[in-house]
């Protein structure tokens, strides 16, 4: 009977065994990832000295930063955390399991550097250095000596409903970079500094690749005329080596610079498409620029909506150094009352094409809206600019060849409606390439707007529903 139980009991073990040898090796590793996942909390009436779980939570980001690794959830309950020092993650996640720091479901969670941090002015509130595959998700900076977010020399980073507020310098900036995204995040009040040291922008791209910048609201830096503390300030700018880039669905308002920028500067930038934006009430709306002699290539501006900018709605820019600018498409955007902000007569206009390096090459502007500005479109004569098809309402310079000319019939301009009605010369005329397959709004085009059997784009930003 004891020999019939011990079989029994070697046979269990080694059915066991034979199961587990038996698992397939990437089957393990989903086991064993999965038990490793941890989720960790911070509290402000936690320790540090706590485990970080739900009912002993941390008291400081800090501290989570440090022990959070790949898979890892930070959960940051509700009020505001007063640091004295940047908070940088010390681990990386993965593609397929991040490193994700986020304010609890309902809770306003602020980070709040009191105008002391970072004390160097270097990085920001939250600072990701030589990191990768992190996500930042629901929480408020404010009050940073330098940036909000900085993240420099990473990769795989977002930035999600995130709030900037009051920053000496960008509320959220991302350099020397890939595969960067900066969503549905709320930048109010950057680039502040009073010591009149550069401050980059309030929503900065430079130095790289593969980024989203999308459905961002940024606003609020206003000064008095001439008591602009100091340089910068943009709202959102790509600069520098940026490459294989889309900014669109962004609302940019009340800057005293330039709205969104796309800036070549010293090197190389190419492949950005921006589109789908509203800007207003800036000093300009969009600009396409190089301004220390790198090469700008392959920019696309379309299905932007921008008005009320106080001196230019467009600009394909020629100042400082007047670096190249090739392969520029300007198409489907409506801009309007721009160009009434200034005494002068070269920037009071719609769009305006100024770049002139004998490098430039290929600026193809067309099937947009320029109406009611001070004046609608304005040039250099440049023979390398294709400026044909658009509606061209008001004074204009430079009216290119083929234009419509006409009341656009917006729906409530008083009430800042700018679609277009039934009847609007911009329905179904859209001609040439390239063309947009959805508008502001994401609705598809083309539509047959004048019910004509035949499915044409419109001109301008919207496309007009039947």
């Amino acid at each position: 009977m004891k020999n019939v139980l011990l079989l029994i009991v070697i046979q269990g073990v080694f059915a066991c065994q034979t199961t587990k040898e038996n698992v397939a090796p990437d089957a393990n590793t989903r086991i064993a990832a999965t038990q490793a996942i941890t989720t960790y909390y911070v509290s402000t009436t936690g320790s540090d000295g706590n485990s970080g779980s739900s009912a002993s939570p941390f008291a400081t980001i800090h501290k989570a930063a440090q022990v959070a690794t790949s898979g890892n959830t930070v959960i940051i309950k509700g009020g505001t955390y007063e640091i004295t020092s940047p908070i940088m993650p010390a681990n990386s996640g993965t593609e397929m399991a991040p490193i994700t720091y986020k304010a609890e479901a309902g809770a306003e969670v602020i980070v709040d550097g009191k105008l002391q941090v970072p004390a160097d002015k270097v990085g920001g509130l939250f600072y990701i250095l030589n990191k990768s595959w992190i996500v930042v998700d629901g929480i408020l900076f404010r009050n940073s000596r330098r940036d909000g977010i900085q993240v420099r020399n990473s990769t795989g980073i977002t930035v999600q409903n995130c709030r900037a507020f009051n920053t000496y310098a960008s509320g959220i900036i991302a350099a020397g970079s890939s595969k960067i995204k900066v969503l549905n995040c709320r930048i109010r009040k950057a680039c502040q500094d009073p010591e009149n040291i550069g401050t980059n922008e309030c929503l900065t791209i430079a130095s790289t690749t593969d980024f989203e910048v999308a459905n961002n609201t940024v606003f609020d830096r206003q000064f008095a005329p001439g008591a602009e503390p100091n340089n910068g300030g943009e709202g959102i700018d790509c600069k520098n080596s940026c490459t294989n880039g889309k900014v669109h669905h962004n609302t940019v308002y009340d800057l005293y610079r330039v709205g969104i920028y796309v800036d070549a500067y010293q090197k190389n930038l190419s492949n950005v498409d921006v589109y789908a934006n509203t800007v207003y009430n800036c000093q300009a709306g969009i600009t396409v620029a190089s301004e220390e002699g790198g090469t700008a290539l392959g920019v696309k501006v379309h299905d932007n909506l921008v008005y009320d900018c106080k001196r230019v709605g467009i600009r394909l820019a020629g100042y400082v150094n007047n670096g190249p600018l090739q392969d520029i498409d300007v198409y489907q955007n409506t801009v309007t009352r721009c160009g009434f902000g200034t005494t002068g007569t070269w920037e009071n206009v719609g769009l305006l094409v100024e770049a002139n390096n004998p490098a430039n090459r290929n600026f193809n502007i067309r099937n947009n809206i320029f109406a009611g500005n001070a004046q609608q479109m304005r040039t250099r004569d440049q023979t390398y600019a294709t400026i044909a098809n658009n509606l061209v309402f008001g004074p204009t310079y430079a009216p290119g060849t083929g234009s419509i000319n006409g009341d656009p019939l917006f729906v409530n301009a008083s009430t800042n409606d700018f679609r277009i009605k039934s009847g609007s010369p911009a329905i179904d005329r859209a001609a040439g390439t390239p063309l947009s397959t959805v508008d502001i709004r994401n609705q598809a085009r083309p539509l047959d707007g004048n019910a004509n059997g035949t499915a044409v784009g419109d001109l301008g930003a919207y496309e007009h529903i039947p």
